[in-house]
């Protein structure tokens, strides 16, 4: 008995079915912790700025708080990264990485952009008022940042101006200019144009200055594998910028002599700062370095928000205005944030 087998082809396997892309989900958790970082290191900002502004307040000589925050946070952190082994291992990795040129050697001068912002609002507060130095100081971090990320000064890379970017942005600019009016309608410029122009300029160019210093924070950070060590340099550089800042100061018209208050809250500008400059020194490598100061830049308002409703000065003004103008920065960072789906390339 013979049995014919008649050979038939082996059918071809059913592809399998890709599993769904999880980096939409990752991508959005991703982002989510990163908008949350940033607006609490928003936060810091913000209430470093009223402590700050009261210990000068306090002081007489806003120069003068402006160095005990930066020297304060410069001894913490030095002193943590002396006692830990990640600051030591950080520390040790910047000199060579700036001999063989992984770290271009400007990068460690970044404070003396943060001092430069802390002078700024010493200068321009007085002539144009805080609202209209925040309204600077949003606009030319905002606009900074999309420069820096466009041409891949931070760690993350180049990140293009997609449509999402620009709009974002632009939402951010107009509600803070939305939330800051009622303080503008109840302002008195008392200077002269030309004033006016240069100390908007200053305002402008010192949120330019904290979007590069973000940015270049970041670069250290990422090789030295810890935000302790461009937390270190920052504020060292700061520290050194504004005790030149105050001699020059304060040898043009002497103040008189400091009288600091008893108030242990005022001293805490420092580590308000620490907490503001490491997170800024980590977020962009992952977020963008536009992602990280929008989100700053909203938890700075919503916060100032906050601050001004619970614990107000005497200049405060909050209107529905005001309210409905710092909400809306958020609608901004979330479209600067989109999509969190990457297209998939063919």
């Amino acid at each position: 008995m013979s049995v014919q087998t008649e050979w038939q082809p082996r059918p071809s396997p059913t592809p399998r079915a890709r599993k769904p892309p999880v980096a939409s989900a990752r991508g959005a958790a991703a982002l989510t912790v990163g908008l949350v970082v940033s607006l609490l290191a928003g936060t810091a900002q913000a209430l470093q700025s009223r402590v700050n502004g009261e210990l000068g307040h306090a002081v007489g000589d806003p120069y003068g708080a402006a160095l005990v925050s930066f020297s304060s946070a410069f001894l913490i952190i030095l002193a943590v990264t002396v006692m830990t082994p990640a600051g030591r291992r950080g520390a040790s990795r910047i000199p060579e990485a700036v001999k063989r040129g992984k770290i271009p050697w400007w990068y460690l001068g970044a404070g003396v952009l943060g001092g430069f912002m802390i002078v700024t609002q010493a200068m321009t507060t007085v002539v144009l008022g805080l609202s209209v130095y925040i309204l600077g100081l949003v606009f030319g971090k905002s606009v900074g940042s999309l420069i820096v990320d466009r041409f891949g000064v931070g760690p993350g890379g180049v990140k293009y101006l997609t449509g999402y970017r620009v709009v974002g942005t632009a939402i951010i600019i107009v509600a803070a200019l939305v939330a800051m009016a009622p303080r503008f309608a109840a302002t008195n410029l008392a200077a002269s144009l030309p004033l006016l122009v240069l100390f908007a300029t200053l305002s402008v160019l010192a949120g330019c200055g904290n979007a590069i210093m973000t940015a270049w924070n970041a670069g250290i950070g990422a090789k030295a594998g810890t935000p302790i060590t461009p937390t270190l340099t920052n504020f060292a550089a700061g520290t050194l910028a504004l005790i030149v800042t105050v001699l020059v100061a304060r040898g043009m018209s002497d103040p008189g002599p400091w009288v600091w208050p008893g108030q242990w809250w005022l001293y805490t500008g420092g580590i308000l700062g620490i907490i503001h400059v490491a997170a800024s020194s980590v977020l962009p490598k992952h977020f963008g370095v536009l992602e990280t100061s929008l989100g700053m830049v909203a938890g700075m308002l919503i916060s100032a928000l906050v601050l001004d409703v619970l614990v107000p000065t005497p200049n405060t003004i909050v209107t529905a205005v005001t309210i409905v103008g710092t909400l809306v920065t958020l609608v901004g960072l979330v479209v600067v944030t989109l999509p969190w789906q990457p297209r998939r390339q063919n």
